[in-house]
């Protein structure tokens, strides 16, 4: 039997670009291109629960500069300033063997399994039954 297919979303806030921390982040020169990275490492990092790094069988190889500008089709420059950035106030962490971990991962992901979002989407036409009729 195959495996379940797995949804994965980020939960970005209402308030995400009025946070201080990407208040300061957008007002850097280029802003915008390190808030667009982050955000490309968030989506990146979404089914390995917020850590970014590669495997070659049990060989862990870590991402360096321009891996992540293709990852993420940034250019280089931006790459390494956005994760000088991104290390500073506290968004990411990089790891002594090279794991990148974002660091508020819990609370801007979310999944769920294709059978999972067939039975919510289920239960929200059942309701909309109930209350229509």
């Amino acid at each position: 039997m195959s495996e379940a297919k797995r949804y994965y979303w980020l939960k970005l806030p209402e308030d995400f670009f009025e946070d201080e921390t990407i208040l300061w982040l957008e007002s850097q020169e280029n802003g915008k291109d390190y808030c667009l990275f982050y955000l490309k490492l968030c989506v990146k990092a979404l089914k390995k629960d917020g850590v970014l790094i590669r495997y070659v069988g049990e060989l862990i190889i870590p991402y360096d500069l321009s891996s992540l500008s293709k990852l993420t089709n940034t250019p280089v420059d931006t790459v390494k300033i956005a994760i000088e950035f991104l290390r500073k106030i506290g968004l990411i962490s990089v790891l002594e063997t090279g794991e990148i971990i974002i660091e508020q991962f819990n609370e801007l992901a979310g999944s769920e399994t294709d059978k999972a979002r067939l039975m919510r989407e289920k239960r929200i036409k059942e309701k909309l039954k109930l209350t229509s009729g």
